[in-house]
C-alpha cells in the first residue's frame, strides 16, 4: 500500500513511503535503458524489459527477496525492444510485445512465455501489411490462454493452443485504439485516438460506445480498472473516474473530473491504484510522479478540488545542465533545462528549494558557506544569497551563456567562463581580480588547486592550461596542448609530499591522460568517451562518466594513482553533464541529460570508523540566511495567529460551555425519561415474574404428569424387550451349535491340505537339490573359460602398447621438427609484422587527421553559410520592424496627446475628490469615537461574560455536589426499601405463622409446642445482648444534648413569636369587630330605607288609585318621585359600600393564610400558631356568617 516503483536512468527504484527508503533493482549489463515495467497480480513479482542491441530482454525481479528470478530472451528475434509487457492473471504467465527489428522480419512479435521456465510458449506477428505501431498487450483475466493487442487500426484476440490462432472480432469501425482495460463485469474497454471509449465483451463482439464527459475534444492516453469503474488520464492534462451508473442506458457516468497540473498543463502517461483504490498513482509527460488520496472524503470535497502531491519530490523536467555542492551543509544545487534551480538535502532526501526563472540556466556554483550561489544565465551571471524560502539576486555580474563556473575551496573567489576566457572576482566584493585568456575555442572545464592559488582549465581545443591567480592570472608554463581532441573536464591533484600540482584530463579521444609540467605521464586507455571526473579528497579513487552520445552513461571508479583497473556502476540512460563528490568523501554526486540525480554512498570495504574519527569529525552546519524583512513578517504573522489562536480559543470553549449545558439538560431529561421507563419495565418484571411462577407450576405439574406417562410407558418397552431377547437368545444358542459343526469340518480339511503341502514341498526341495549341483559344475566351467581369455587379453595388451610407445617416439620426433621449423617462421614473420604496423599506424594517424581537418572545415563553411543566412533574415527582418517602429511611434505620439487631455480632466477630478475626502474624514472622526466607546463597552461585557462563567462554574459544582447527594440518598432509599420489603415478608410469615399458632389456643400443650416451634424457628441464635460502645454512648449523649439546647431555644423564640402572633390576632379581632359593627350599622339602616321605600310605594299606589277620583296636585307626584330617587341612589350606595367591605374581609383572610403558611416553620410553633389562630378565625367566621343571616333576614 505504501511502495511504488518507478524507472530512473538504467534502474528500477523501488520507493518505500513509510520508511521513506528507496531500493533498486539494476539492468543488465550492455542494457540501453528501460522500455517498459509490470507486477504480477500479487505484487510478488516484477517484469522489466530493457532495450538491447542483440535483442530485448525481460528480467523478473522478485519484490520480496530483491533477487533476480530470470532473464528471458528471444534467440529467433532480433528486435531492440519490448514495447509493452503484461502478467498473467495466475502470475504463471508473461507476454511481451517487440517493436521494429532491424531486418524486418520480426517487427511487431507477440511472445508467450512460460517465465518460471525461461520457455516461450509460442510467438506471432500481429501487425498488418502496412506495418502499423502495437500500442499495448494484455491477457483475458479469466482465461490466460486468450490475449488482447490493440495498436493503429489493429484489434486482435488469439488463442494460445499448440500455436496461436486468431479469433474474430467485431470491431465498431477502424481507428487508432491507444489504450484498453479488462473491467470487472467481464468485459473490455478500448480508448481510441478520436475519444471515443468503446466496450467490448470478453468474446471480442462490439458492446456499446461511452459518452464522453461534457462533449469535449480529448482522449485517453492510459486507463486504469477499479472495483466500481475505471479512471482515464487525457491528453488534456484531466483525470476522469467513471463509475458504473443504476440507469439502464447509461452504463458508465463520468463522477469526477480533475486536473494533474494547471501551470504546465502536463498530462498523464500512466496510471496505478494501490491494492484498497485508496491512492492514485500518476506519471506525466513532464517527468512528474504524483499521488492522490481517493478517499470519499478527500476526493468529494464540494468547496474544493482535490491536488495531486509529489509521491517523493518535484522532479527536473528534460536535461539538468549544472550541479554543486556544499561543504558545510549537506545540500547540493541543480539547473536544468526547465528553468528552474533546485537545491536538495540528500541526507533527509528532500527538495530544499525551487524557483523557476524566466530563462534557461547553463550552469550553477554552491558557497562552500552554503549561503551563496552562482547561476549563469544567457544574458547575465547572477550571484545571489540563499534564504530559507528564497533564492534573492545581490550582484549581477556581465558574462553570458556562461557554461561553467566554480567556487574556490575557501570560498573567497570564484572564476566563471566567458567563451574562451576565465574571468575571476572576489566573493564578497565582487571585484575582478584576473582575466585569464589563452584558449582558441570555448573553455569546458576549470578547477582550483587545494590552496586556491592556481587555476587549471580545459577546452575543446584541446588545451590544459595552469593559471598564477594570485600573480594577476599569469599562466605558469606547464601547458599541454593535444590538437584535434576537445576536452570535456579537468581536474588537478596536489601532491602534499613534493607541492607539484598533477592534472587529470577526458575528452574524445577516449582516453584519461595524466599531465605533469606540461607532460603526458600516464595515458589509461577506456575505450569509451568519459564525459566527468572526480578525485576523493584522500586521493584513493578516481571517478568518471561515460558520455557517448545517446547511450547509457555507467560510473567508473578507477583506482588512484592509475593502474587502468575500474569497478563500473549503471545508473544514467543518457550521457552524464556533471559529477561531484562531497568533501568527507562519503556522498557521490551524478546527473545527466536524462533529468536524474543519482546519490552514490561511497564505501571502502576495509575501512573501520573509530569512534575518534567520528568525534573529530566537524558537525554539518544548520545555520540558514534570512533577512530582517521576512522576519519582522513572520513575528507579525505569529502575532496575529496568537491572536487568532485566542479568539479561537475563547469561542470554542463558549462553544463547549454551551454544548455542556446542553448536553446536561438533555441528560437530566433523558434520566427522566429512563427512569420512568424502568419504572414501567419493573412493573412488566413483576408481572413477567407472577406469570413466569405460574408457567413454572403449571409445567412442574405437566412434567410429573409426563413422568408418570413415561415411567408406565418404560415398563411396557421391558416387558417386550425381555420377550424380545428370550427369542434372540434361543436363535443365538442354535447358531453356535452351527458355528461349532463347522469348526470341526474346517479343521479336518486344514489338516488334509497341510499334510498334501508338506509332500509338495519336499519334492521340490528334491528338485532344487538336483538343479542347483548342475548350476555349480556350469559355474566352474565358465570360471575356467574367463581365465583363459584373461590371459589372452593380457598378452594382447601388452603387444599393444609396445607397438604404440613405439609410434609415439616416431611421431614425437616428427613433431619437434616441424615446431622447430615454424618457431624460425614465427620469429621472421613477427619481424615483418611489426614494420607493416608501425606504418599502418601512422597511416591511419594521417588519415584520421586529414579527415578531422576536413570535417572542421565543412563545419567552418557550413556555421559561416549559416551565420550569412542568419544575417540576411535579420536585416530582413530589422527593416520590416523598423517600419512597424515608425509606425507606432505616430500611434504613440497621437496616444500621448489624448492622455495629455485626460490627465488635464484627471487633475479637475482630483481637486474634487481632494475636497469629499477631507469632508468624509471629518465624519470619520465621531464614528471612531463612538466606535471606541463601543470597545469599551464591548470589554466591559466581556468582564460581566467572565465573571457568568465563573459563577456558572461555581454553581455547576453545587449541582455536581447536590447530585452525589442525591445518588447516595437513592441508592440508601433503595436499600431501606429492600430491607423493608425483606422484614415485611418475615413479619407477613410471622403473622401466618401465628395465626396458625392462635388455632391451639383452647390446648395449652399443642400451644407450648407450636410456640416453641415458633421460637425456634424466628430466633434460631436466641436474642444478642448488644453492648453500647462508649464512644457511641458519649455521641449520642452530646447529640441528647444538643438537641435538647436546640429544644429549648425553639420554645423560647416560639414563645415570642406566639406573643406577636397573638398581638396581631388580636389586633385583626378587633378590627373585625368594628367591621362587623359597621356592617351591622349599614344593614340596619338599608332596612330602615326598605321600610321607608314600603311605605312610600304604599302611599304612591294608594296616591295613584285616589287620582282617578281627584286629580292630584302638581307638589305631590314631585315631592314623591323626588324621596323615591333619593331613596334608590342611597340603596345603590350602600350596596356598594357593602361589596367594598367584603372584598376587604376576604383580603385579609387571604393575607392572614399567606401569614400563618409562613410562619410554620418548624412543627411545634406551626402548631402552636394554629391553636392561638384558631379561635379568632372561628370568632370572624361566626361573626361573618351572623351578619350573612341578618342580611338574609
Amino acid at each position: 500500500e505504501t511502495q511504488i516503483i518507478y524507472p530512473a536512468g538504467t534502474n528500477t527504484v523501488l520507493w518505500l513511503a513509510d520508511q521513506k527508503q528507496q531500493k533498486f533493482y539494476q539492468g543488465n549489463e550492455g542494457a540501453d535503458g528501460i522500455t517498459c515495467l509490470a507486477v504480477n497480480s500479487t505484487k510478488r513479482y516484477l517484469a522489466v524489459a530493457e532495450r538491447c542491441v542483440d535483442g530485448a530482454i525481460v528480467t523478473i525481479f522478485d519484490l520480496v527477496t530483491t533477487k533476480k528470478r530470470k532473464t528471458l530472451s528471444f534467440a529467433d528475434c532480433d528486435a531492440p525492444e519490448f514495447v509493452c509487457v503484461a502478467f498473467s492473471s495466475d502470475s504463471k504467465f508473461l507476454l511481451t510485445q517487440t517493436g521494429l527489428s532491424p531486418s524486418g522480419k520480426h517487427d511487431w512479435t507477440l511472445i508467450y512465455w512460460m517465465w518460471d521456465k525461461a520457455r516461450p510458449m509460442g510467438s506471432v506477428r500481429v501487425s498488418d501489411a502496412q506495418n502499423s505501431t502495437i500500442n499495448e498487450c494484455s491477457f483475458n483475466p479469466a482465461d490466460s490462454s486468450v490475449v488482447c493487442v490493440i495498436g493503429d487500426g489493429i484489434f486482435r484476440l488469439y488463442q494460445l493452443k499448440e500455436g496461436f490462432s486468431s479469433l474474430p472480432v467485431t470491431p465498431a469501425k477502424i481507428q487508432n485504439y491507444i489504450c484498453h482495460c479488462w473491467l470487472t463485469d467481464d468485459r473490455m474497454l478500448v480508448c481510441c485516438e478520436n475519444g471515443d471509449l468503446m466496450l467490448f465483451e470478453n468474446s471480442g463482439d462490439f458492446f456499446a460506445t461511452l459518452p464522453r464527459a461534457g462533449g469535449e475534444d480529448w482522449y485517453a492516453n492510459c486507463v486504469v480498472p477499479f472495483s466500481k469503474g475505471f479512471v482515464l488520464g487525457n491528453d488534456d492534462g484531466m483525470i476522469r473516474m467513471y463509475e458504473k451508473s443504476d440507469d439502464a442506458k447509461e452504463l458508465f457516468r463520468c463522477t469526477k473530473t480533475i486536473e494533474i497540473d494547471a501551470t504546465t498543463r502536463a498530462c498523464a502517461r500512466c496510471l496505478s491504484l494501490s491494492p484498497s483504490e485508496e491512492w492514485l498513482a500518476v506519471t506525466t509527460s513532464t517527468s512528474q510522479l504524483l499521488q492522490l488520496s481517493l478517499l470519499g472524503q478527500n476526493l468529494l470535497k464540494a468547496d474544493e478540488s482535490p491536488v495531486f502531491e509529489p509521491v517523493l519530490t518535484p522532479f527536473h523536467t528534460g536535461p539538468i545542465w549544472g550541479m554543486d555542492i556544499c561543504t558545510r551543509k549537506p545540500l547540493v544545487v541543480t539547473c536544468g533545462a526547465d528553468k528552474s534551480v533546485r537545491v536538495w538535502n540528500y541526507i533527509e532526501k528532500t527538495c530544499e528549494l525551487c524557483k523557476f526563472f524566466n530563462e534557461e540556466a547553463y550552469s550553477v556554483a554552491f558557497h562552500p558557506s552554503g549561503f551563496h550561489l552562482i547561476i549563469g544565465f544567457s544574458d547575465k551571471l547572477r550571484l545571489m544569497n540563499l534564504l530559507m524560502e528564497d533564492m534573492r539576486t545581490y550582484k549581477d555580474v556581465a558574462i553570458k551563456a556562461c557554461r561553467e563556473c566554480r567556487f574556490s575551496n575557501g570560498g573567497q573567489y570564484f572564476a566563471a567562463v566567458s567563451v574562451n576566457s576565465i574571468q575571476v572576482y572576489k566573493t564578497y566584493t565582487c571585484e575582478a581580480i584576473a582575466n585569464l585568456r589563452g584558449h582558441n575555442n570555448k573553455v569546458r572545464s576549470v578547477a582550483w588547486t587545494a590552496d586556491d592559488s592556481m587555476l587549471v582549465s580545459t577546452g575543446m581545443d584541446g588545451a590544459v592550461y595552469e593559471y598564477n591567480v594570485l600573480a594577476e592570472g599569469r599562466r605558469v608554463g606547464n601547458d599541454f596542448v593535444l590538437k584535434g581532441t576537445s576536452f570535456s573536464c579537468v581536474i588537478v591533484y596536489t601532491d602534499p609530499a613534493t607541492g607539484g600540482n598533477t592534472m587529470y584530463a577526458v575528452g574524445t579521444d577516449k582516453m584519461l591522460r595524466e599531465v605533469c609540467s606540461g607532460q603526458a605521464q600516464n595515458i589509461v586507455q577506456a575505450n569509451t568517451t568519459l564525459g566527468q571526473i572526480v578525485l576523493a579528497n584522500a586521493a584513493h579513487t578516481l571517478m568518471a562518466s561515460v558520455a557517448e552520445p545517446e547511450a547509457t552513461a555507467p560510473i567508473r571508479c578507477y583506482r588512484f594513482p592509475l593502474d587502468g583497473n575500474y569497478t563500473e556502476f549503471s545508473c544514467h540512460s543518457l550521457p552524464a553533464t556533471r559529477i561531484r563528490i562531497t568533501y568527507d568523501d562519503l556522498f557521490l554526486f551524478s546527473c545527466s541529460e536524462d533529468g536524474c540525480l543519482f546519490i552514490f554512498d561511497v564505501r571502502k570495504k576495509d575501512r573501520v570508523v573509530t569512534k575518534r574519527d567520528k568525534e573529530s569529525v566537524l558537525p554539518l552546519a544548520d545555520e540558514i540566511l534570512v533577512t530582517r524583512t521576512f522576519l519582522d513578517e513572520k513575528q507579525a504573522n505569529l502575532v496575529e495567529l496568537d491572536r487568532q489562536v485566542e479568539e479561537l480559543s475563547n469561542q470554542i470553549e463558549f462553544q463547549l460551555r454551551h454544548r455542556e449545558s446542553y448536553h446536561k439538560e438533555e441528560m437530566v431529561d433523558l434520566e427522566e425519561k429512563y427512569t420512568q421507563e424502568i419504572e414501567q419495565e419493573r412493573t412488566k418484571h413483576e408481572l413477567l415474574r407472577e406469570e413466569k411462577n405460574d408457567m413454572e407450576m403449571e409445567y412442574e405439574e405437566n412434567i410429573k404428569s409426563l413422568q408418570e406417562m413415561q415411567a408406565k410407558q418404560t415398563q411396557d418397552l421391558e416387558g417386550s424387550f425381555q420377550h424380545k431377547m428370550m427369542k434372540e437368545v434361543g436363535l443365538f444358542q442354535k447358531l453356535v451349535a452351527e458355528r461349532e459343526a463347522v469348526h470341526r469340518h474346517w479343521e479336518t480339511e486344514h489338516q488334509k491340505l497341510m499334510d498334501s503341502h508338506n509332500r509338495q514341498v519336499a519334492e521340490m526341495q528334491r528338485e532344487f537339490a538336483e538343479k542347483q549341483e548342475a548350476d555349480k559344475h556350469r559355474i566352474q566351467l565358465i570360471c575356467e573359460e574367463k581365465e583363459l581369455a584373461e590371459r589372452v587379453h593380457q598378452e594382447t595388451m601388452r603387444q599393444l602398447e609396445q607397438d604404440t610407445d613405439r609410434e609415439i617416439e616416431e611421431l614425437k620426433e616428427e613433431k619437434e621438427l616441424r615446431l622447430k621449423a615454424e618457431k624460425d617462421d614465427k620469429v621472421r614473420l613477427r619481424g615483418s609484422s611489426g614494420i607493416h604496423k608501425r606504418n599502418h599506424e601512422d597511416l591511419k594517424r594521417q588519415m584520421q587527421k586529414r579527415e578531422e581537418e576536413l570535417r572542421q572545415y565543412e563545419e567552418q563553411a557550413n556555421k559561416k553559410q549559416e551565420k550569412i543566412n542568419q544575417l540576411q533574415v535579420e536585416r530582413d527582418h530589422n527593416l520590416k520592424e523598423i517600419k512597424e517602429r515608425d509606425k507606432t511611434i505616430g500611434d504613440k505620439e497621437q496616444r500621448i496627446y489624448d492622455l495629455k487631455k485626460q490627465n488635464q480632466e484627471l487633475e479637475k477630478f482630483k481637486f474634487v475628490l481632494d475636497y469629499k475626502i477631507k469632508e468624509l474624514k471629518s465624519q470619520i472622526d465621531p464614528k471612531n469615537d463612538s466606535i471606541a466607546e463601543m470597545k469599551k463597552q464591548i470589554q466591559a461585557m466581556d468582564s460581566d461574560l467572565e465573571d457568568y462563567h465563573k459563577k456558572n462554574k461555581q454553581l455547576q459544582v453545587n449541582i455536581e455536589q447536590l447530585q452525589n447527594k442525591q445518588r447516595t440518598l437513592q441508592e440508601e432509599i433503595l436499600t431501606q426499601r429492600k430491607k423493608m420489603s425483606d422484614c415485611q415478608t418475615v413479619i407477613k410469615r410471622f403473622k401466618n405463622d401465628l395465626h396458625e399458632c392462635v388455632q391451639f389456643i383452647q390446648e395449652p400443650k399443642e400451644l407450648r409446642d407450636s410456640m416453641a416451634h415458633l421460637y425456634k424457628k424466628y430466633v434460631p441464635n436466641g436474642i444478642k445482648k448488644l453492648e453500647l460502645d462508649t464512644d457511641i454512648q458519649r455521641e449520642y449523649n452530646r447529640q441528647r444534648d444538643y438537641l435538647e439546647k436546640s429544644v429549648e431555644s425553639l420554645k423560647r423564640k416560639l414563645l415570642k413569636d406566639s406573643d406577636v402572633h397573638r398581638q396581631d390576632n388580636a389586633r385583626i379581632l378587633q378590627e373585625n369587630v368594628q367591621l362587623i359593627r359597621e356592617i351591622n350599622d349599614l344593614r340596619r339602616e338599608i332596612d330602615l330605607l326598605k321600610r321607608e321605600r314600603q311605605a312610600q310605594r304604599i302611599d304612591v299606589s294608594k296616591m295613584r288609585s285616589s287620582r282617578g277620583s281627584s286629580p292630584p296636585t302638581q307638589a305631590e307626584p314631585l315631592s314623591a318621585r323626588t324621596s323615591g330617587d333619593e331613596g334608590s341612589n342611597q340603596v345603590e350606595r350602600n350596596q356598594r359600600r357593602i361589596d367594598e367591605l367584603r372584598r376587604q374581609i376576604q383580603e385579609q383572610g387571604r393575607l392572614k393564610k399567606a401569614w400563618s403558611t409562613q410562619t410554620g416553620g418548624t412543627a411545634l410553633g406551626g402548631a402552636t400558631v394554629d391553636a392561638s389562630a384558631s379561635p379568632s378565625s372561628d370568632r370572624s367566621s361566626d361573626q361573618a356568617n351572623t351578619g350573612d343571616q341578618e342580611n338574609s333576614a
